[in-house]
């Protein structure tokens, strides 16, 4: 037999399977960091569609004047049905804090943590003031994986008059 046709040598295929394994585990780790990339993005998503869906419900839904004395939980039962467009459990929406305008506090009015509405005054059909006019909703929404956003809503029971 002549040299040339004997094969490759053990210390050969030794350095070829090794140089295989450096490139075949780059490319392994190229594709596992955009599967991570992509979840994330897939999170962030799902999360802009929960806070979309959220601010709209709550838009569309009735001014609540008095909404921590409410009986069916105020606002928080309408942002959290949002969570049902991904799947994802009510938990994941969460009210984190409610202001309320206060236009005689200064000359241009403050937001204030507490109603100035109580007892009779929080009685859907009672006429309307200028403190009951604004509210300010955040809420965040939370993905399974730990991604946050949060969103302001303003909500007003202030109507414009019609046009004749």
């Amino acid at each position: 037999m002549k040299r040339r046709d004997q094969g490759s040598s053990l210390i050969e295929v030794v350095i070829a399977v090794a140089l295989m394994g450096i490139v075949v585990s780059g490319v392994l780790g190229a594709m596992w960091s955009a599967i991570q990339m992509s979840s994330f993005s897939d999170d962030q998503a799902k999360v802009e569609a929960v806070l979309g869906s959220a601010a709209d419900r709550l838009t569309n839904y009735a001014y609540i004047p008095c909404p921590t004395n409410n009986s069916n939980g105020g606002y928080l039962p309408i942002i959290q049905s949002a969570s049902g467009t991904v799947d994802w459990p009510t938990s994941s929406v969460t009210l984190t804090q409610m202001y309320f305008w206060n236009p005689s506090s200064t000359s241009t009015g403050t937001w204030l943590t507490t109603n100035g509405l109580s007892g009779t005054e929080c009685n859907e059909t009672a006429s309307l003031t200028t403190a009951r006019t604004l509210q300010r909703i955040t809420f965040m929404v939370t993905s399974p994986s730990g991604y946050s956003k949060t969103l302001e809503v303003v909500k007003s029971n202030v109507f414009p008059r019609s046009i004749s």
